[in-house]
C-alpha cells in the first residue's frame, strides 16, 4: 500500500506549533527621506531671478529716497527689531 503525503507545502509541518508571522524586515527599516535635486542650471536662473527682484526692489527705495519720498515704518522697525531680540 503506497500512502501519498498531504498536499500541504513542504515547510509545513503539521505537528509542530507554528510561529505568527512576522512583519517584512524591510518594514523595520527607517523610511527613506524625500529627495530633491536640482540641476546647476536651474539654481543659476533662480539666483539671477531673485537677483533681478532685489535690483528692482533696491531701485525704487532709492528713486524713493532721491525724490524725498521714501518714508520708514517706525512701528514696523520697532516690532521687527524686538522680534529679534526677543
Amino acid at each position: 500500500m503506497n500512502v501519498n503525503k498531504p498536499s500541504a507545502p513542504p515547510f509545513v509541518n503539521p505537528y509542530k506549533k507554528h510561529n505568527p508571522v512576522t512583519k517584512v524586515e524591510q518594514a523595520k527599516k527607517a523610511p527613506r527621506e524625500d529627495e530633491l535635486q536640482i540641476s546647476n542650471k536651474a539654481r543659476e536662473l533662480y539666483t539671477m531671478k531673485a537677483e533681478e527682484k532685489r535690483e528692482a526692489k533696491l531701485d525704487a527705495i532709492q528713486k524713493k529716497i532721491e525724490n524725498g519720498t521714501y518714508s520708514v515704518d517706525s512701528k514696523k522697525t520697532a516690532e521687527k527689531l524686538f522680534d529679534q531680540l526677543f
